[in-house]
């Protein structure tokens, strides 16, 4: 099955529930961390502050592809870097984009998601190693419906540059989601693959 089909079709459940729970609705606490622990490729850890980024990866966009174990890629995400390197936003979105849409922005305000009256809000940070080699970056996501944390969600990437390929880096994806209602099968996910990433030229 492929990756975007799991997460549309479990995304889809969850969003169904709460819904039907709760009703649709929003709150005005976005419930995101100030800080989180980013742990880089080469073993260190750093404290990133929210909105925090990534400096090589400054005002740059890359196409992200699942490495798969057949040697074939398939395409997954592009992520726009803003102009400190932070996340900035996902475009050609396929997680849980039934819920989330095309597009998710890391900007810490809450935005209507897919789905009639349910928000998200979702922010963002990264840091890179002492050489620049190696990158990590966190974004953090929490959905809401009707005065409660219905949902939160983290995506993590880390990964190097290619060193005979600047525009190239390889890595770790990973996917993760926590409800915080009970009776959804299926409804936490904890999702992990391989990932290349090319730079998209503008």
């Amino acid at each position: 099955m492929k990756l975007s089909t799991r997460f549309s079709r479990r995304g889809l459940l969850a969003a169904a529930f709460l819904c039907g729970l709760f009703g649709c609705g929003s709150v005005g606490n976005n419930g995101l961390p100030n800080t989180v622990t980013v742990n880089l490729p080469d073993g260190t850890q750093v404290q990133a502050a929210l909105g925090e980024g990534v400096p090589s990866l400054a005002s740059s966009k890359w196409d992200f592809y699942q490495d798969l174990s057949t040697g074939q890629t398939l395409p997954f995400i592009t992520i726009n870097f803003g102009p400190n390197g932070e996340l900035d936003r996902f475009e050609n979105n396929t997680i849980a984009n039934q819920i989330f849409g095309d597009v998710i922005l890391f900007d810490g305000q809450q935005h209507p998601t897919a789905q009639q009256a349910i928000s998200y809000a979702a922010a963002t940070y990264g840091a890179e190693t002492s050489d620049a080699s190696g990158f990590a970056f966190e974004g953090h996501l929490t959905a809401f419906a009707v005065g409660f944390t219905a949902a939160t969600a983290t995506a993590t990437a880390s990964g190097t540059f290619d060193a005979a390929d600047p525009n190239t880096m390889h890595g770790t994806f990973s996917f993760t989601t926590q409800v915080n209602v009970p009776g959804i099968q299926d409804g936490n996910m904890d999702e992990s693959f391989n990932f290349v990433a090319t730079r998209v030229a503008e």
